[in-house]
């Protein structure tokens, strides 16, 4: 009754969280993907990263406009000539000051074209990180479907053995019934409870991941919506293409790639002359400085070589080149993702499609035998164990038809979402996020191949034709010969020999006995000795040997089948006790009757 108060509380928790916090919760699947694809932390944190990437981009453009400054100086300088017509260096100067880039090695276009296309790959780590989450999202939907299903099943598993056993309790209580049809109902009714806790207490972590992606709690009127096979490419090739052009995890590794380019081209940059335009107005001067050389505009252009640099620009290139390799890499190990992601999703719908199909044609079958074996039991030919039988195949055939169509549509949506299509097929868009065109260099750095694996599908017709004909042994289980008896009858012998003393015959007979009653099964004889420190390993193994042949030999003489008797010795090296270094140990000292029986694997 324990479990029954547990699994209750928890269906409590799970139904009865907050009715306000339920009343405004997203009801159909698309829009609990569209709230989670807005607010979720994870998106808006790539949200924000692409958002800063677009800035960083237009702040390396920046860099082609010209720049304005004013400088304000003030001086103390010594003065060692007369000043002659108010030449010397002003103690106080304004200047205005006008830089403008004209040629950095190509440092700026290559600096802007990157960041333009960190822009373009943040943008599709966010279309991936909305795709994961829609597909998290709809997983954890399929699962509230599941186990909410599952739930129901269990509370009507668990009252029909509540029932059940009530009524076999009262035919014991009342002297009509049998106890060990009362312990089996008692088992049958704590696996339905164990069952009903198992079911809520997963309705309840599922309830929690719902939570944790969406933000709320599931509505207790959640709209059921099955995903289709419309649109799905028609063989896993054509999905694996689909998925290599739209996959924004390919995309954002493609984007990565030229990214790198365009750096290590602004790594090659200080190799070149840098030349700059710079304009100088003085805006004033002191008055003892008004004819000094420093208080007249200029116009000016400068050009600078980088001439030595310590190597620190050619070890930023060869960085730079590693970094492009490693980005290769990269876009190799999205192809290798999405591959697998897909395959293995898109064989899935077409396994579970089929087994979708058994499992419903399974359900029926079984909810038709329930009925008839209730039936039966009405006029008894059924008895009320019989009828737990009916039900607990009954919910396991329910229990695997829901769960087999959850899988199936969980596989159509990550199909969907490693093709990229998962938001477009659920037609969730956001407002703030647009789309980039497709540019060549797409299609050029693509280097994905559409070689799916293999699906397997048993050939039903030929298992049929090659099986032999039914005839009660072709389908018999594997069975193997294993150890399941053994006894030591206490058979004493003469020392250090294999002579069997008189007083130990009536033992042997009664052995003689009880393996006759063993039927055909073979039969080991084990002899054993003790060890001391004056003892010979190879002098004990044949003595133990001997005494074990002696035994055997005496069962024979009675009559006992030589082809079922295995003899063997094993010397000192298999004790039951501790042996005392010069007395050694009696119950060492041993033969073993062991019964071999064959059992199924």
């Amino acid at each position: 009754m324990k479990l029954k108060k547990i699994a209750s509380t928890i269906l409590m928790g799970v139904f009865s969280y907050s009715v306000n916090v339920w009343a405004n919760s997203p009801d159909t699947l698309e829009k609990m993907i569209e709230k989670a694809v807005s607010e979720n932390p994870e998106v808006q944190a790539r949200f924000h990263a692409f958002k800063a990437a677009e800035f960083d981009e237009s702040a390396a453009k920046g860099r082609y406009l010209p720049n304005l400054t004013i400088d304000q100086t003030f001086r103390n300088q010594e003065r060692l000539t007369p000043n002659v017509n108010n030449t010397f260096t002003p103690n106080q100067q304004s200047t205005l000051t006008l830089r403008q880039m004209i040629f950095d090695g190509l440092a700026t276009p290559s600096e802007v074209g990157r960041l333009d296309h960190v822009a373009k790959a943040r943008f599709y780590e966010l279309q991936a990180q909305m795709q994961n989450v829609a597909l998290d999202t709809a997983a954890a939907y399929f699962d509230l479907l599941r186990y909410r299903r599952l739930v129901s099943y269990a509370q009507d598993n668990f009252v029909v053995h509540k029932q059940v056993f009530d009524k076999i309790k009262s035919r014991v209580d009342a002297g009509v019934g049998k106890k060990v049809d009362l312990e089996q109902a008692t088992g049958r009714l704590a696996l339905a409870e164990a069952n009903l806790l198992t079911e809520t207490t997963n309705l309840y972590d599922v309830s929690a991941r719902f939570q944790r992606l969406v933000g709320e709690l599931p509505s207790d009127s959640v709209v059921e919506v099955m995903m289709s096979d419309e649109g799905l490419a028609a063989t896993p090739e054509q999905a694996l293409e689909l998925a290599y052009k739209q996959n924004p995890n390919v995309l954002a590794s493609i984007e990565n790639i030229i990214a790198v380019e365009k750096s290590v081209s602004g790594k090659k940059a200080p190799f070149m002359p840098r030349v700059d335009l710079q304009g100088r107005k003085v805006l004033d001067v002191n008055g003892a400085s008004q004819n000094s050389t420093l208080a007249a505009d200029t116009l000016e252009v400068t050009a600078s070589w980088n001439i030595f640099n310590g190597f620190t620009d050619k070890s930023n290139l060869d960085s730079a080149v590693e970094n492009l390799n490693q980005s290769h890499d990269l876009r190799d190990k999205a192809c290798i993702d999405a591959r697998q992601q897909v395959s293995i999703a898109y064989n899935s719908i077409k396994q579970l499609k089929e087994q979708v199909a058994y499992r419903q044609q399974h359900q029926d079958s079984i909810e038709k035998a329930r009925l008839a074996y209730r039936k039966q039991y009405d006029i008894g030919q059924r008895t009320l164990l019989d009828l737990l039988d009916t039900e607990n195949e009954y919910f396991q055939s329910r229990r695997n038809f829901t769960s087999a169509e959850m899988d199936m549509n969980t596989a159509y949506a990550r199909t969907y979402a490693g093709q990229g299509l998962l938001l477009s097929k659920l037609g969730v868009t956001r407002a703030d996020v647009g789309e980039y065109a497709r540019e060549e260099y797409m299609d050029r750095e693509n280097v994905c191949k559409a070689v799916a694996a293999t699906q397997v599908v048993p050939d039903k017709a030929a298992l049929l034709a090659n099986a032999k004909p039914w005839d009660g042994g072709a389908f018999q289980p594997k069975t193997q010969e294993k150890a399941t008896m053994k006894f030591t009858p206490r058979i004493l012998f003469q020392a250090n020999s294999a002579i069997i003393l008189p007083e130990s015959y009536a033992d042997l007979d009664i052995v003689y006995d009880v393996v006759k009653e063993w039927g055909t099964d073979r039969v080991e004889i084990a002899g054993h000795t003790d060890k001391r420190n004056t003892s010979k390993e190879k002098y004990n193994l044949l003595l133990s040997e001997k005494r074990a042949k002696a035994v055997s030999d005496y069962l024979i003489k009675k009559g006992m089948d030589p082809k079922r008797l295995i003899v063997k010795g094993y010397g000192f090296s298999k004790p039951l006790e501790e042996n005392d270094p010069v007395n050694g140990n009696d119950a060492n000292r041993r033969v073993e009757v062991i019964r071999y029986q064959q059992v199924a694997e």
